[in-house]
C-alpha cells in the first residue's frame, strides 16, 4: 500500500504543482490584460490629444491665412495712400514752382521797369535816384534753381 500511497502523493504533488503552474500563467496573464487596457487606454488619450492638436492647428492656420489677407488688403490701400500724397506733394510742388516764379518775373519785370524808366528820362546827376539795390545771393540761387525745374520740367 505504500507503494500506493505513495503512487497517489506524487500524483498529488504534480497535480499540485501542474495547478500551481496553471495559476502562476493565470496571473501572468492577468498582468499583462491590465497592462494591455492601461496601454490602450494611454494611446487612446494620445490620439484624442493628438486629434485635438491637430484641430487646433488646423484653426491656427486658417487664422493665420486670414490676418495674411488683411495684411495684404492693409499693404495695397496704404500703398495706394501713399502714392496719392506723393501725387499731392508733386502738385503742390508744382503749384509752389509756378508761385515762386511768378513772383520772381514780377519783381524782375518791376526791376527792368525800373531800370527802363530811369534811363529814358534824362536827369541831373544829383537827382538822380540810385540804381536798384543788387539781390542777395540766396535771390539769384533760388532764381536759377527754379529756372532750371521749369524747364527741365518743361521737357
Amino acid at each position: 500500500m505504500t507503494s500506493m500511497l505513495d503512487s497517489r502523493r506524487d500524483q498529488a504533488a504534480t497535480a499540485a504543482s501542474a495547478a500551481e503552474q496553471a495559476q502562476a500563467g493565470v496571473t501572468e496573464l492577468d498582468n499583462r490584460l491590465e497592462t494591455n487596457a492601461r496601454l490602450k487606454t494611454q494611446q487612446a488619450q494620445a490620439l484624442r490629444n493628438a486629434e485635438a492638436e491637430a484641430v487646433r492647428l488646423k484653426r491656427s492656420l486658417k487664422a493665420a491665412a486670414k490676418e495674411q489677407q488683411r495684411l495684404a488688403e492693409a499693404r495695397k490701400k496704404a500703398v495706394a495712400q501713399a502714392a496719392k500724397a506723393q501725387q499731392k506733394q508733386k502738385v503742390a510742388e508744382s503749384k509752389y514752382d509756378k508761385a515762386l516764379l511768378a513772383d520772381l518775373l514780377r519783381r524782375e519785370k518791376e526791376r527792368d521797369r525800373t531800370a527802363a524808366s530811369t534811363t529814358e528820362k534824362p536827369t541831373s546827376t544829383r537827382s538822380r535816384k540810385p540804381a536798384a539795390e543788387a539781390p542777395d545771393p540766396a535771390t539769384v540761387t533760388a532764381t536759377r534753381t527754379a529756372a532750371r525745374r521749369t524747364a527741365a520740367r518743361a521737357r
